[in-house]
């Protein structure tokens, strides 16, 4: 049986992260946005398929994606398998 696919509304999501005031995101934000797991977001950030930075040089702080990495990762994926 196939992974269920998530499509998402790209003007809402557009309109959600452009009404944010800051220009990262946290992962939690993103989670809330596409309406998925935090858990996905990180596997996401991991496997490179978004782009974020960390908050620490070690790697042990907080994940802050950009707006920008938001939208291009968006754009290129109308309809993904969500695992």
């Amino acid at each position: 049986m196939a992974a269920p696919c998530k499509v998402w509304n790209e003007e809402s999501i557009t309109r959600q992260v452009e009404s944010m005031p800051s220009s990262n995101l946290t992962i939690y934000q993103v989670a809330g946005i596409l309406q998925v797991s935090h858990i996905t977001v990180r596997r996401w950030i991991k496997s490179a398929k978004l782009i974020a930075w960390n908050t620490s040089i070690d790697g042990s702080g907080r994940w802050r994606v950009p707006k920008k990495s938001l939208e291009e990762f968006l754009q290129e994926r109308n309809c993904m398998n969500i695992d």
